[in-house]
């Protein structure tokens, strides 16, 4: 283990991936005898009302006398710095120090300590409006959250499997592991990879869920449908973007510009030659509106433009411009007309 990264972690600075690692490893040998030369460094002592308060599962009297007495024993000084510790990891790194001192110990309650805390519980991780965070897992796989999404990480990750559940948008990197699939639940379908780079949104109140494979392979499938056949599963690879409506079951594939499905995290849409009839096609997904055309025509219009990702409003201000078009907006349909002096 590397120390820096444990220093890192006392001193409340570690990610939730990194926080993860170290506590595993502090229930090692290694970690045990590391604890013990720290607890000898340090000059408060940890009280009952400490520990208490940290642990709340800690209801015997016996077992903290039995801490307090081997302490006293081995004239042991432990601290804990309480300002620079929050919420679970507070509550984490105080079991992993009574799990280790009621071992040393040779507690008659060890074994009911040990049940309650080393019972894994679902993480659950959100964000607000405008709010994007970055989490790296245990396995180093890193998770971008767009605003407003909630990721809950199941209790058994890096056990056998690694299971996502998502609801809102995020973009993954998952670090490769044959051994242990990584699966993403999003609404109705599963997104399953060894190893990649892609994007999931299952926004609520939309009823479809999109993928967008940046590097590798995945299997996009709607697990309610228990069949292979008619589009409900389907294997995207790198530039593939898979588009599932939850009403039909059925999973449409396409390989047009599909970085604009990753605005959020670029900031930027690009359009190369990109026909307008494709174009409103992924702002339709993306913005969760429709299309319409004053002349058949308009929609073979080709767009070419970069430019940054704003409102739906000052987008279509920008599509308009480039190809010398008027647009108007009744609730959620776009209107395309030709410009008077055309």
């Amino acid at each position: 283990m590397n120390i820096k990264l444990v220093e890192k972690f006392f001193a409340n600075q570690t990610t939730p991936g990194e926080s993860k690692k170290v506590l595993e490893w502090l229930e090692t040998t290694d970690g045990a005898d590391y604890l013990k030369k720290r607890f000898q460094k340090d000059s408060q002592l940890l009280d009952r009302d400490d520990l208490r308060s940290l642990v709340p599962e800690l209801e015997s009297n016996n077992l903290f006398s039995s801490i307090e007495k081997e302490i006293n024993n081995r004239r042991k000084i432990l601290s804990l710095r309480r300002a620079n510790w929050q919420g679970t990891v507070v509550k984490a790194a105080a079991a992993v120090l009574v799990i280790l001192s009621a071992s040393l110990f040779a507690i008659s309650h060890h074994q009911f300590l040990e049940n309650q805390i080393v019972e894994r519980e679902p993480a659950i991780f959100q964000t607000q409006d405008e709010q994007h965070r970055e989490i790296t897992l245990r396995d180093s796989t890193v998770v971008r959250m767009n605003s407003n999404s909630e990721m809950i990480v199941s209790k058994d990750y890096d056990r056998g499997t690694r299971e996502i559940t998502l609801t809102g948008e995020a973009y993954f990197d998952v670090a490769h592991d044959p051994d242990q699939p990584f699966i993403v639940h999003a609404n109705q379908s599963t997104v399953e990879v060894l190893g990649t780079a892609f994007n999931v949104r299952s926004v609520t109140g939309q009823d479809n869920v999109q993928v967008a494979v940046i590097e590798g392979v995945v299997s996009f499938k709607n697990k309610k449908i228990n069949t292979e056949k008619n589009n409900h599963s389907v294997i995207l690879s790198q530039g593939q973007y898979g588009y599932m409506d939850l009403a039909e079951g059925s999973i449409t594939v396409d390989e047009i510009a599909i970085n604009n499905y990753l605005t959020w995290k670029s900031g930027r849409f690009v359009f190369d030659g990109v026909a307008l009839n494709q174009v409103c096609l992924q702002l339709s997904r993306l913005y969760d509106v429709s299309c319409g055309f004053e002349d058949a025509n308009m929609k073979n219009l080709q767009l070419t433009a970069n430019f940054s990702d704003h409102s739906l409003e000052k987008t279509l201000e920008v599509i308009a411009l480039s190809l010398e078009i008027d647009f108007s907006i009744m609730g959620s349909k776009v209107n395309w007309t030709i410009t008077s002096n055309n």
